[in-house]
């Protein structure tokens, strides 16, 4: 008797082990597929807010009696109108939603990447790199950067390593996290100076230090990223492109229009450069006062 009581309490035991880690899985699953719905809301919500940045707004109506200077143009306002226009109101509450939903992304990652580490036991490189594009091309950033993070620990010797984190650099400069994506640029460049990724990660590295403030360091890796781009001539232009827009932000208009000059000079005669040549032309129009 007394043995068959402890049969039955041994089963009993099993049994609750079982349900726990069934209704563990079950939560993990569960907290992935919140996380797959914010990502979705959250693209949708990026999608609205860089639309309602692209759109043209109406300059707010001159005090009656101001001056206008001899140009036309109304003088400059720092810190913009008071009054707010519906669209400014809109898109800052589209802002706070996303820095909400954000926020409850950091929230759910933990979850997300347990979940997604145990999909992936087991699987081969391409696979896993296979999930990572079909979760990038789902606009799942968050969960295609679990994928390619988890790659980098399983497979940190993989040919696509180079590709892996120009990919996650990419990530980390969309939301303005510039160290994280100088980090995974630099890398590239030190630990695969051979590689055909070295170009972009030169650009975007630029691209990124200018964007924290460093414009010389951004301006040397710019121009390096134009030597490597010498069979690429639309990225090499893009590059000058942004340099030349960088200095005129700086208040350095001449160092400007030398950027924009070098494009109409070396890449006039390309035709898949087109508009970015069109482009220099009328910033260079612009900053000369033409």
């Amino acid at each position: 008797m007394c043995r068959r009581g402890s049969s039955l309490k041994n089963a009993v035991t099993v049994a609750v082990a079982l349900l726990a880690i069934g209704l563990a899985g079950f939560a993990l699953r569960r907290e992935a597929a919140r996380a797959e719905d914010l990502e979705r809301r959250l693209a949708a919500i990026e999608t609205e807010v860089a639309s309602l940045r692209a759109a043209p707004r109406a300059p707010a109506p001159e005090p009656e009696g101001a001056p206008m200077p001899a140009d036309g143009l109304p003088p400059p306002v720092a810190g913009g109108d008071s009054k707010s226009s519906a669209g400014d109101k809109r898109l800052a509450k589209l802002e706070r939603d996303v820095d909400r939903l954000e926020e409850r992304m950091k929230e759910l990652s933990r979850a997300s990447q347990t979940s997604i580490e145990a999909e992936i036991a087991g699987l081969p490189a391409d696979k896993i790199w296979e999930k990572a594009q079909m979760a990038r091309q789902d606009r799942l950033t968050g969960r295609a950067n679990a994928l390619l993070r988890a790659f980098l620990e399983r497979f940190p010797n993989d040919p696509k390593v180079p590709q892996v984190l120009l990919e996650l650099g990419g990530s980390e400069l969309m939301v303005g996290d510039w160290p994280e994506a100088i980090a995974f640029y630099d890398r590239i460049l030190k630990e695969y100076p051979e590689s055909s990724q070295v170009p972009y990660a030169e650009f975007y590295l630029g691209m990124s230090l200018v964007s924290t403030g460093d414009l010389t360091a951004g301006a040397a890796h710019y121009e390096k990223s134009v030597e490597k781009f010498a069979d690429n001539p639309y990225w090499a232009a893009a590059a000058l492109f942004n340099l030349g827009e960088a200095y005129a932000e700086k208040g350095q208009p001449e160092l400007a229009k030398d950027y924009f000059r070098r494009i109409t000079a070396q890449y006039g005669a390309e035709k898949e450069v087109g508009d970015l040549v069109t482009q220099a032309e009328e910033r260079l129009k612009t900053l000369e006062g033409r």
